[in-house]
């Protein structure tokens, strides 16, 4: 009734370690979130330089031509141009 065979020592052998793998995968990614969370809360390190900008620069419309200009741009080559 309650055989014990070869297979299912090894199959019940191998689901408590992949579970016990899964619990260990599953408490690193945790430590590594509130590792990020303490960095975050606590800001840059003093001898660290400030994040890059992107590159992304608000357009501003020309009020002659109507072209879309990045802001302290000189000139857009018309000899009205407010910029």
């Amino acid at each position: 009734m309650f055989g014990f065979s070869l297979m299912k020592i090894v199959f019940t052998i191998a689901v408590v370690f992949a579970v016990w793998q899964a619990f260990k995968y599953l408490g690193r990614l945790q430590d590594d979130r509130e590792k990020r969370a303490k960095v975050q809360k606590r800001g840059p390190k003093p001898s660290q330089e400030p994040p890059k900008q992107s590159g992304v620069e608000d357009m501003v419309e020309c009020k002659v031509c109507g072209a879309y200009v990045t802001r302290g741009i000189k000139s857009c080559g018309r000899s009205d141009c407010p910029f």
